[in-house]
């Protein structure tokens, strides 16, 4: 990507698939096949650039709101670390801490309020090596909630935004109140999930199963164009999941409406979610999740605010991957921002 006027412009796009089992919990437990991946992608998109932005994600990464007295930033970063402690569940020594000051106390303007993110160094170091083995150099290394708060989120935003952020192994549940992010859980249900339910109703290898899954539908009555497939075992395997996931953004959401309430004492209740990620592609699941959880949901286009060239040759390959996108371009808007 590069600058263009207000937007930034799309100019190279190559994606590739991940090989499945290579990532656990966010950790890559195979660094040559996913820098092999990375390469291939590298490849298909004819990008020569070796300067990257990555992003990190899974249960072990953790991000916590504290307060802190006013202080320089070198004691601040002491500070922090030893505050984490409190925070993470592996020993501080083992992990890798960050920290952005972010405001002030509603209450005072002594206290500052810190977000503090951290992550196992032995997670980092498998993408690290990953990148060091697919010949790439890491400019930075984000977390994929930030990243994509960057895509949907503006700074002076006044309202509450949740996203359910659909990946292949997991989904990342987020919050962001005025462009900060307030928010993040990780739940072990992803795009995987739905074809591994498949593959068990309907007896089937996972290959078979995911074909399936990308004709099937939630909805009794479908008015999108294309070939359905409604088979009573394959639906009620993918309901069965959907309300697993319905139930943790019911609670997730509920959570954060009352920590709205305790800092603003005011209600802020989230009043929309907004759907991303590979596996928010199958059909019906924006309607089965706004009917479960109560709440309005759209699918967010990461493409709103970029630029490409219509008659580029990824130009229809961009569109059909769409909410897929949206972590990549995040973090492409800081590796632009940054340069």
């Amino acid at each position: 990507m590069k600058k263009a006027g207000a937007k930034v412009e799309i100019t190279h796009f190559g994606v590739f698939p991940t090989p499945q089992g290579v990532i656990s919990n966010g950790r890559v437990t195979d660094p040559p096949k996913v820098a092999l991946a990375v390469k291939e992608a590298l490849s298909a998109g004819g990008i020569q650039g070796r300067d990257v932005c990555a992003a990190i994600a899974g249960g072990e990464v953790i991000v916590r709101h504290v307060f802190f007295p006013r202080m320089p930033r070198e004691e601040l970063a002491q500070a922090v670390r030893w505050e984490a402690g409190a925070y993470i569940p592996y020993p501080v020594d083992e992990a890798n801490i960050d920290f952005d000051v972010i405001g002030t106390g509603n209450d005072s303007s002594d206290r500052l309020e810190v977000m503090i993110v951290a992550a196992p160094k032995s997670l980092v170091a498998s993408h690290v090596e990953t990148m060091e083995l697919a010949e790439v150099r890491p400019l930075f290394l984000d977390i994929q909630p930030i990243a994509l708060c960057r895509v949907f989120c503006d700074s002076e935003f006044e309202d509450a935004k949740f996203f359910v952020d659909i990946g292949g192994g997991t989904t990342d549940l987020v919050y962001s109140e005025k462009g900060v992010l307030r928010f993040t859980r990780i739940v072990n249900i992803g795009g995987n999930t739905f074809t591994e339910a498949i593959a068990r109703a309907k007896q089937q290898d996972f290959a078979r199963a995911e074909e399936l899954k990308r004709k099937a539908t939630l909805l009794e009555t479908d008015e999108e164009q294309g070939e359905i497939y409604r088979d009573p075992e394959t639906m009620e395997a993918l309901e069965e999941v959907t309300r697993k996931l319905a139930v943790e953004v019911r609670r997730s959401i509920d959570y954060c409406n009352a920590q709205a309430r305790v800092r603003s004492g005011q209600e802020s209740a989230i009043s929309e979610i907004t759907l991303t990620g590979g596996g928010s592609k199958l059909n019906g699941l924006r309607e089965y999740l706004e009917a479960g959880v109560g709440v309005k949901v759209t699918v967010g286009d990461p493409l709103a605010n970029v630029t490409f060239a219509r008659t580029s040759p990824f130009a229809e390959d961009l569109l059909n991957y769409g909410t897929s996108l949206a972590v990549a371009i995040g973090l492409a808007f800081r590796g632009v921002d940054e340069r």
